[in-house]
């Protein structure tokens, strides 16, 4: 592990507990395995998949870290496990998305309901609990979608499908504001 990481008043940052949502997608199983490696946090690992990060979940005794990573195979959609997991943080990070270009295609609405509706529930007990939340959105809120990179005559599906994309993130990004004044 590396040094004591300090604040910007050089006081050490005290080990906490945070709940990732969507741990073993593919920026969820690198920072997870980031904050084994080089902090002394704990990470409550939560996602329908966990082959990402199975190294890490090795047996207790098995790595330095055994101890400071659990696994709750969960859906967010439909897990009354979820508000627990939060409450037992200082900070959940919703990595929890469809964000494939080709499902966007394929699943426009699902991609919606993923992006916002399903991620509600997290924005709520953050609140509530009074939790930290970061959570993340793409690039492709702010421009950089497959429809910018086609020739400008080019009206494809894609441009449709990769908006629902950035509708979902759009909305959420406005709302946890919002829900945080209510």
């Amino acid at each position: 592990m590396a040094a004591a990481r300090v604040d910007l008043d050089g006081n050490p940052i005290k080990a906490m507990t945070i709940c990732m949502i969507g741990a073993g997608g593919f920026i969820g199983s690198h920072l997870c395995e980031k904050l084994m490696t080089e902090t002394p946090h704990k990470v409550l690992a939560l996602d329908v998949y966990n082959d990402k990060i199975k190294h890490l979940l090795e047996p207790a005794g098995s790595h330095p870290w055994s101890d400071r990573i659990q696994f709750h195979r969960l859906n967010i959609k439909h897990d009354s496990r979820l508000e627990g997991l939060i409450k037992m943080a200082d900070l959940t990070i919703n990595l929890a998305a469809i964000c494939t270009p080709a499902d966007y295609n394929t699943r426009p609405l699902d991609t919606i309901y993923s992006n916002f509706i399903d991620a509600l529930p997290v924005v709520k007990y953050c609140s509530e609990n009074s939790k930290r939340l970061i959570h993340f959105s793409t690039c492709e809120v702010y421009g950089k979608t497959i429809g910018s990179f086609l020739p400008k005559d080019s009206h494809t599906s894609s441009e449709l499908a990769v908006s629902c994309k950035s509708v979902g993130d759009t909305t959420f990004d406005v709302y946890i504001p919002i829900h945080n004044k209510i």
